[in-house]
């Protein structure tokens, strides 16, 4: 549908234009020190490894929509975001390409901010950063070293997850259903020293807190709740009869397990038990099995289908542990499906019937029933941030043979990426900053996740010469006002929690929650997958914009379904949205002869309908629909319900239509109906202005209202006067 008078041509000039003016006039920069009320947009940012799409297309067209109606209410608004550039999927990209990383992430960045200008994304680039930037990586790497200080920091030797294809280890939130989150390889488990960040030092208190955060949608409250996995039962200790002084602590939800225990399961990897098993003669069957596990794919979630598909019992240790109410003793076994990384990696099995026995001979008053005690444990485990990759941000550390690994010294920050072409297999030697001997660099480089933990921190700031990760630099702006990222980003937004919570007890932050409101949005979805580039079935916004214009991609995308809903692309209702736009339009051009004269010296906003004035029924139809769509869609705005807006929006244009065509058609029509209808489209305009800001901004124009811009204009008052 191209529509008389706005056909592809128009729009793409109208768009340009407009773009270009919005750069020219700087209208959408941040004041440096805000005079009005501060407002802080932030969208999670994208991997820049490939071009945009429309899951990307519907998180910052969202992003947008709140940044032009939060103006338009006369808010001080920084809107911005970050390039997560650094890390395994923009590795892969270029190594799939044959370029250097650099190479490819920088030009692609450019390409996506073309595309962010082309949809009229209103962000202030001046705030927008790449995490592969030294300028920013400095400030990662200083976080880093400021957490390893307060001992959120630790290096450790556990059974890791480790995917070959990518060759490099993963966390566990990057494990799905036992294969890695990029390639869908079997992740293997693997004994590996390496860096971890002590998440569980704050879990309790971010479970315990997650009720205060009243701007957040309940879903998302219900996902990191899920997330967290707040788990209440009891621990007991059991002692192995084989090995003197090694004791065993199982974790049990259920009271009754313990006197129904029938053997004692430990998983996989157990230090306690591997040094209970040395030099025994069931050393061999378990390593073999442990060995065997190792190739086997891992994940939670299937985990124990897999265990009984199989048959997989686990192994017998040969060892036996003391039941702590009968003294009788217990096999000890190991198997995959108990976690080492939830609890304390060791639970009791038993027979229902069996208990029933040991609870007729175990008296209430056994002084034995007091090893049993109240615990609680989380799914979240302490987060492993290092990755056997190149192209990630270098951890600032150091090996010597004589003090250990050794934080680099602040002052010789940012750590630099080594040349490219290099083999950086090989550790880079260099002084130790302590001793000053020969020493060797660390070669791992930090997960990506960790380059985004504090994004939004440096998104409220230049990251200039005078910036020093200070409570000045964030006091203007921070906390996040509003937050726009999908609804699967939640192990995102609990690192935010957990770093907030961190910055505030060092006092760089004054609010221990750094995100006020965050609703999230459900995915798009192709052929019944969440668009991915790693799945292929991406669909590229540009095509779309050459076909329809950026507006109505605009209006599409927000209007095919709630964000908390997912939605399946398909451009086979983009008419529908064509439609709104080109029909706004009719009705402005026109009449436009008539509505931009009864406009003229009219200020803005200003009452629909003066007090007292007299009304006929039909105006006073009008009257009441123009208030009601001003209050429902300023109520929908606040509340994330987009489709409900553009909803309103359609019916208000109806409704003013309909009117003009009845009522100032006429060669002298009545001069209150036309003043209506003038006031009732400058409002349609400035309601539907965030969602298609190119065409309401050229309206805005055409109905006299320049030369001062839309996208600064205020909101339409809510006065409800003259509408009873």
């Amino acid at each position: 549908m191209s529509g008389a008078g706005l056909g592809i041509e128009l729009r793409r000039a109208i768009e340009d234009r407009w773009q270009k003016r919005w750069i020219e006039v700087r209208c959408f920069e941040a004041a440096d020190t805000p005079t009005g009320e501060a407002f802080y947009n932030f969208d999670g940012g994208p991997f820049p490894n490939g071009d945009l799409h429309m899951g990307h297309v519907r998180t910052f067209t969202l992003g947008d929509v709140m940044a032009r109606y939060q103006r338009m209410r006369g808010k001080d608004v920084l809107y911005s975001f970050e390039f997560d550039a650094f890390g395994l999927p923009n590795e892969l990209a270029a190594e799939k390409q044959g370029v250097a990383p650099d190479q490819l992430t920088r030009a692609n960045i450019e390409r996506m901010r073309t595309q962010m200008i082309a949809l009229g994304y209103s962000y202030d680039w001046r705030y927008i950063h790449n995490t592969c930037d030294p300028k920013y990586y400095r400030w990662t790497q200083w976080l880093f070293l400021e957490l390893f200080e307060h001992g959120l920091i630790y290096r450790g030797t556990a059974e890791l997850n480790y995917c070959p294809s990518c060759a490099t280890t993963l966390a566990h939130i990057q494990v799905i259903d036992g294969c890695c989150w990029r390639c869908e390889h079997p992740v293997e488990l693997r004994e590996m020293a390496q860096w971890f960040v002590r998440l569980s030092r704050y879990t309790a208190l971010l479970d315990e807190t997650l009720k205060s955060l009243s701007g957040w949608s309940d879903q998302i409250r219900r996902l990191l709740a899920g997330f967290m996995a707040r788990t209440e039962g009891f621990e007991v200790d059991l002692r192995v009869l084989e090995a003197p002084g090694t004791t065993l602590t199982a974790f049990v939800r259920d009271r009754a397990v313990i006197a129904r225990a029938t053997r004692v399961e430990v998983a996989v990897g157990h230090h306690g038990l591997s040094r209970a098993l040395a030099d025994t003669p069931g050393a061999g069957a378990v390593q073999a099995y442990v060995e065997r596990t190792r190739r086997q794919a891992v994940g939670r979630r299937r985990r124990d289908q897999q265990s009984r598909e199989q048959g997989d019992d686990g192994v017998d240790t040969g060892l036996h542990a003391c039941h702590p109410l009968t003294g009788q003793p217990l096999p000890v076994w190991v198997t995959r499906r108990v976690e080492m990384s939830f609890a304390t990696g060791v639970e009791l099995a038993g027979d229902a019937n069996i208990g029933q026995k040991i609870g007729q001979n175990v008296s209430q008053d056994d002084g034995r029933k007091d090893v049993v005690r109240l615990a609680t444990h989380y799914r979240v485990h302490d987060w492993l941030v290092s990755r056997q990759r190149r192209w990630g941000t270098p951890i600032p550390m150091v090996y010597c043979a004589e003090c250990g690994p050794v934080a680099v010294s602040r002052d010789q920050l940012p750590v630099p990426l080594p040349p490219w072409q290099s083999d950086n297999t090989v550790p880079a030697s260099c002084p130790c900053p302590r001793c000053g001997r020969p020493a060797e660099r660390e070669s791992d480089t930090l997960d990506c996740y960790f380059d985004v933990i504090w994004c939004f921190l440096a998104c409220a700031s230049r990251l200039d010469g005078d910036f020093s990760f200070s409570a000045h630099d964030f006091s203007r702006w921070m906390p996040v006002d509003w937050f726009h990222n999908g609804v699967d980003s939640v192990f995102y937004a609990h690192l935010y929690r957990f770093i907030g919570r961190v910055l505030y007890d060092l006092d760089i932050l004054s609010d221990p929650e750094p995100i006020r409101c965050y609703h999230g949005h459900d995915a798009v979805l192709k052929d019944g997958k969440k668009m991915s580039k790693h799945h292929g079935n991406t669909v590229d916004p540009q095509q779309v914009i050459d076909r329809v214009g950026a507006d109505v991609l605009r209006i599409h995308i927000l209007w095919s379904a709630s964000p908390l809903k997912k939605t399946e692309w398909s451009d086979a209702q983009i008419d529908k949205s064509e439609r709104l736009l080109v029909s706004v339009w009719q009705l402005i051009v026109d009449h436009i002869d008539r509505l931009k004269p009864a406009l003229a010296g009219a200020p803005w906003p200003q009452p629909l309908v003066e007090p007292g004035a007299s009304l006929s029924r039909a105006q006073r139809k009008i009257a009441r629909a123009v208030e009601r769509a001003v209050q429902r869609i300023t109520a929908f705005l606040d509340s994330y319900r987009m489709s409900g807006c553009l909803e309103e929006l359609h019916r208000l244009r109806n409704t003013l239509a309909s009117f003009a065509e009845s009522h100032l058609n006429g060669d002298q029509p009545d001069s209150g109906d036309v003043a209506l209808v003038a006031e009732g489209a400058r409002t349609l305009v400035c309601l539907l202005g965030p969602f298609a800001p190119h065409t309401c901004e050229e309206l805005w124009q055409r109905l006299g209202q320049g030369p001062s811009l839309l996208a600064t204009s205020p909101w339409p008052a809510k006065s409800g006067q003259g509408t009873g």
